[in-house]
């Protein structure tokens, strides 16, 4: 056990808060911008999965998603505006909830000696210098946040009914 095993029960009731936004989501949400501004719920579906499992593999983990999602969902990438540039949403989703759901079960049992290596995301070393570091971000605080862009996308894309607050 490591650092990440007092965060993957943080991390997995963050992506449980996220249960119905991602269930109400389909091919029709992937490249819809419902304000100007906000994030499609396909770049933020793909962008959590990747960003994960680059947390999956700085851990010493394999991967899960195809390399070619990192064209289109990798940091410093922007949404598309034509839904044929993403996988399925169901697909997308899956590979979410599966990159996640593995990286709270394994990360926890990662190495020390993995774990304590340089930050290998160059932009956030100052910050976070540490691979450890960074998958314990990547397992919480930069989950939270695109969730929390999910949430507004849902509520904006009229998919909230009236009255309904997130589950929080």
């Amino acid at each position: 056990m490591n650092q990440l095993s007092v965060l993957a029960p943080q991390g997995r009731f963050i992506l449980g808060q996220s249960r119905r936004w991602l269930a109400d989501l389909n091919d029709s949400h992937l490249a819809l911008e419902p304000l100007a501004g906000l994030k499609t719920a396909g770049w933020l579906v793909g962008h959590l999965a990747v960003t994960g499992d680059f947390g999956r593999r700085i851990c010493g983990l394999s991967t899960i998603c195809p390399k070619e999602w990192r064209t289109h969902f990798n940091p410093g990438t922007f949404p598309s505006p034509d839904p044929a540039t993403y996988p399925p949403m169901a697909e997308l989703r899956d590979a979410m909830l599966n990159v996640y759901r593995g990286l709270f079960a394994e990360a926890p049992s990662a190495p020390d000696e993995v774990l304590s290596r340089p930050n290998p995301y160059v932009p956030a070393q100052p910050f976070i210098p540490t691979a450890g570091e960074f998958a314990a971000y990547l397992m919480t605080g930069h989950l939270a946040h695109h969730l929390g862009q999910l949430s507004s996308w849902h509520a904006a894309a009229g998919l909230r009914r009236t009255g309904e607050r997130g589950e929080d």
